[in-house]
């Protein structure tokens, strides 16, 4: 008797162990801004081309017949006034876009509200308080074909 309470005990305590290891992530659209504009710098972990990586770990991996991304935001800053500011690998300027909240999600665009397309998205699923990821599709990177690409940034401490 003895035995089987103490296997329950033991496997309840690894629960809730792995239960509280998991990272909440954002509930809303506003729980996302909040979480995305508290972080200072987020930093490019991963880049993904059609569910396939293709920069991990600060290395990029050649996928035969894909896409190769040889320009990319290395850093990006989501801030309270709606400017997403990124800065380009090589480069020391940074370049600044518009973030905004919607019902569903946050969209990242161009600055100039008057230009449209090439929109990427935030779902708030895809945001915590250590990473986050942006998506997009599109035919400009291998026309006529639709092109999914998802940027996963983590938090810089």
């Amino acid at each position: 008797m003895f035995v089987k309470k103490a296997s329950l005990l033991c496997l309840v305590g690894a629960f809730l162990i792995q239960f509280s290891a998991c990272e909440h992530t954002a509930d809303s659209p506003a729980d996302a801004a909040a979480v995305l504009t508290e972080v200072k710098q987020w930093k490019i972990d991963e880049i993904a081309v059609n569910d396939a990586v293709t920069f991990k770990d600060g290395k990029m991996t050649r996928q035969f017949g894909g896409i190769d991304f040889e320009r990319y935001m290395e850093t990006v800053e989501l801030r309270k006034d709606g400017t997403f500011s990124g800065v380009f690998k090589g480069d020391n300027k940074p370049f600044n876009l518009k973030w905004k909240q919607t019902d569903k999600n946050l969209t990242v665009g161009a600055a100039d509200a008057a230009a449209k397309g090439g929109e990427w998205t935030i779902d708030p699923k895809d945001v915590s308080s250590k990473f986050f990821t942006m998506k997009t599709k599109s035919t400009a990177y291998d026309y006529p074909r639709m092109t999914s690409i998802s940027l996963k940034f983590k938090a810089v401490k």
